[in-house]
């Protein structure tokens, strides 16, 4: 704390001074001789009273200067304030030349001992200071106060006593002085005795006032110095921790109101930077205004009503699902107020954080539409699975019937409607499959650009007269990474439910375009990853549709047609395909006004490349040996009907364990024939991987009903060819010859 000393008590009046002076000299005048000795004794006297007076003053200020080394030190360690490092820095130099003068004060008897105790626990307490000092920022710079407080009322108590000491000394003097002040008034004279004494009081009067004057006024300078300093600290700590605060709340990404009761309503004091975006309002539009100015009448009196609750129960409550109409439409948000009270406790202002949820609640509501799509198309293909293996026997088994049965006989015309059947239950099942992202694709580098003119032609045909198709090819189209045969299924499917959606007619249109989906699309998209993409884009002046209908529109079997009208896998297989290829697709409609498809497929790094048809060959047979492994033993059954119906020679395996013994015992052979997906812990990867470590040229063909583990399976990407189920007996030989060619053709390059 600033302490300051209170000025000396008043003296003589200086008419009294006078007075006495004058006496003094008439006294001095008569008896001069006499009082020469007698003077000379007072001053003398006089001159020891000041010596022990000074002393007093000197340890009074070796003892302020100490203290301010000691605060100092503290207030540094504590703050780490540069200020503080200077008020050290000058204390400890008034230190060292204030040393010599109190050691001087040795000479007087007795003190010496006192003084050297004293400057060592001063130099003790300096020496502790700079270890203050030193210690800032550590965890022991407040644990490093309590031995210096020690140190400093040891020096406390040694200052009392050499103080003691001198003001015994002083009391000793003037008790001296007085005694030779008698003893001359006898022996000299009263008036001479009177005389010394009245001049030895003047001095002493004179000199007191002097010196306190002097010394009260260096001290107010010194307290006024410190004083603004200190005012200059604490006003620069106010605007710093000021400037934060603000910086804080203008980058909170959260609307922060602050209000007051005014009136009816409330009145904006304070609003952030996230709130001038929410509210679409600058600054000054929204303080001093209230919610009747910025809201809705019914929105406005719901925050009024809540404002007035929180404020009267005093407690803080958060609103969930709130209602607030900005400029960009309705948004909920979660709204948190806090009342804030006054002096006396009552709560007489509201702070409002207020959340906007609008964009985690439709990416909430798309992650929940994703994971019900993403579990209808895992129960989707485990149904197709199963119903693949079943269609390969009854398509394969009613192939082979068909072989041996007469054109136009009544038997022949029954297993061509079951392989008619079998056929659109294929199909079925591919649908199914490329909605579950299932189906085995060949994406390649594809220019949409060029297939546009033949499936438009296709579409003129297939949608009628009324349908106006037209097409907006981008310039510079980059090629995309997809199945070139997915990409006409889908375009036949788009514009198949566009002309359902136009039925007196209207225009159909096909556009392609360069895309870049940045990141900021990417955070409101499930499932997006920010890049390059090549969008295909199918529109239609249809009825359009609602967003209940959009929100279903990708579900299989999922269709607004009238019953056999539609199956309703036309946009779960394109949703699918679009998916397994690492593409987005996205529904644009309004009700009366047409719909927009629009599908982002990635961009392949390869430039497109023409491909020539190649004619067909017809169904090769062969005499080779075929290792059959299916765990099915009706689909096993079937194949190995097939294989011997085309010339080849087959040994069979119900599992990968048997089929790995088999080859381990002997079995020489030229072909593995291997299902992927087999009970008993070995898939066909596994098998093949196995049986190609003890012969690295085995020549594998895979087949599977379930395509989504046949192209993955967990195991890394494989160059050997895949056939799904269901396949009919000229696929099963074009896919053996292939891959007993692809060896003929890796041994001849071997043998040159």
């Amino acid at each position: 704390m600033l302490e300051r000393k209170a000025p000396a008590a008043e003296g003589p009046s200086m008419r009294k001074q006078k007075a006495a002076l004058w006496l003094a000299f008439l006294i001095i005048a008569v008896v001069s001789l006499l009082a020469f000795a007698t003077i000379q004794r007072l001053v003398a006297a006089s001159q020891r009273v000041e010596q022990t007076q000074g002393s007093l003053i000197e340890l009074d200020r070796f003892l302020s200067d100490l203290k301010d080394v000691e605060s100092a030190a503290r207030g540094y360690a504590l703050t780490g304030d540069g200020r503080y490092l200077r008020t050290h820095a000058a204390a400890l130099q008034r230190l060292r030349q204030a040393a010599p003068r109190l050691q001087s004060l040795g000479d007087q008897e007795g003190l010496r001992p006192k003084l050297r105790l004293l400057l060592d626990l001063a130099g003790q307490r300096i020496a502790h200071s700079r270890r203050l000092i030193a210690a800032y920022g550590s965890a022991s710079a407040a644990g490093a106060v309590a031995p210096g407080a020690d140190i400093m009322d040891r020096i406390r108590q040694e200052a009392s006593i050499i103080s003691a000491r001198q003001r015994q000394s002083l009391a000793a003097e003037r008790s001296a002085l007085s005694r030779q002040a008698w003893i001359a008034s006898l022996a000299l004279a009263a008036g001479i005795a009177s005389c010394l004494g009245l001049i030895a009081w003047l001095f002493a009067v004179r000199g007191r006032e002097v010196h306190s004057r002097r010394a009260f006024e260096a001290e107010l300078r010194s307290l006024n110095v410190e004083l603004e300093d200190r005012v200059q600290e604490r006003t620069a700590q106010v605007k710093k921790a000021g400037d934060l605060l603000m910086a804080v709340v203008e980058n909170l990404p959260d609307m922060m109101l602050l209000k007051e009761p005014s009136g009816d309503g409330f009145r904006y004091l304070l609003v952030n930077a996230a709130g001038e975006r929410l509210l679409g309002r600058s600054r000054d539009e929204i303080i001093g205004k209230s919610e009747r100015d910025l809201f809705p009448a019914e929105e406005a009196a719901a925050v009024i009503r809540s404002n007035r609750e929180v404020l009267e129960s005093g407690r803080a409550r958060t609103f969930t699902e709130r209602k607030l109409t900005s400029p960009s439409g309705v948004r909920t948000v979660e709204t948190r107020m806090v009342p804030i009270a006054n002096e006396q406790g009552k709560p007489t202002l509201l702070l409002a954080i207020i959340r906007d949820v609008t964009d985690n609640k439709a990416r909430e509501t798309q992650l929940r539409q994703l994971q019900r799509l993403d579990a209808v198309g895992r129960l989707t293909g485990g149904v197709a699975h199963d119903f693949n293996n079943l269609l390969a026997i009854i398509h394969g088994n009613s192939e082979l019937l068909r072989e041996r049965m007469e054109d136009g006989s009544e038997p022949a015309d029954m297993v061509d409607d079951v392989l008619g059947a079998a056929a659109r239950g294929a199909e079925l099942v591919r649908r199914l499959l490329a909605y579950a992202r299932m189906q085995h694709l060949e994406p390649e580098a594809v220019d949409l650009n060029a297939r546009l003119p033949n499936i438009i032609s296709l579409l003129h045909r297939a949608l009628g007269e009324n349908v106006n198709v037209r097409s907006r090819p981008a310039g510079d189209l980059w090629p995309a990474n997809v199945d070139p045969t997915q990409v006409d299924d889908a375009l036949v499917n788009l514009a198949i439910n566009a002309r359902d959606a136009m039925p007196d007619g209207g225009t159909l249109t096909i556009e392609t375009a360069n895309v870049h989906l940045d990141e900021d699309y990417a955070a409101h998209q499930i499932e997006v990853r920010p890049g390059e993409y090549v969008m295909l884009a199918v529109s239609d002046t249809g009825t359009g549709m609602s967003q209940e209908i959009i929100d279903r529109a990708f579900e299989p079997f999922f269709t607004t047609k009238d019953e056999g009208q539609g199956t309703g896998l036309g946009l779960s297989q394109v949703f699918g395909w679009v998916k397994q290829s690492g593409g987005h697709i996205k529904i644009y409609s309004e009700l009366g006004h047409g719909t927009t498809i629009k599908l982002y497929l990635p961009r392949a790094e390869a430039e497109a490349e023409p491909k020539l048809a190649k004619p067909d060959p017809g169904t090769p047979r062969g005499n080779e040996t075929i290792l059959v492994v299916e765990d099915n033993p009706n689909v096993r059954k079937t194949v190995i009907r097939q294989l011997h119906d085309l010339g080849y020679r087959t040994v069979e395996a119900d599992s990968g364990a048997a089929a790995l013994e088999l080859a381990r015992g002997g079995l020489q052979f030229d072909l593995l024939l291997t299902d992927v997906i087999m009970p008993g812990g070995m898939t066909g990867y596994q098998l093949a991987d196995e049986l190609r470590a003890d012969c690295p040229g085995l020549k594998v063909l895979f087949t599977s009903g379930y395509t989504e583990l046949a192209a993955s399976g967990g195991s890394p990407a494989r160059s050997d060819p895949l056939l799904s189920k269901p396949y009919r007996k000229h696929d099963l030989g074009r896919a053996v010859r292939t891959a007993l060619d692809m060896r003929r053709a890796d041994d001849a390059a071997s043998a040159s």
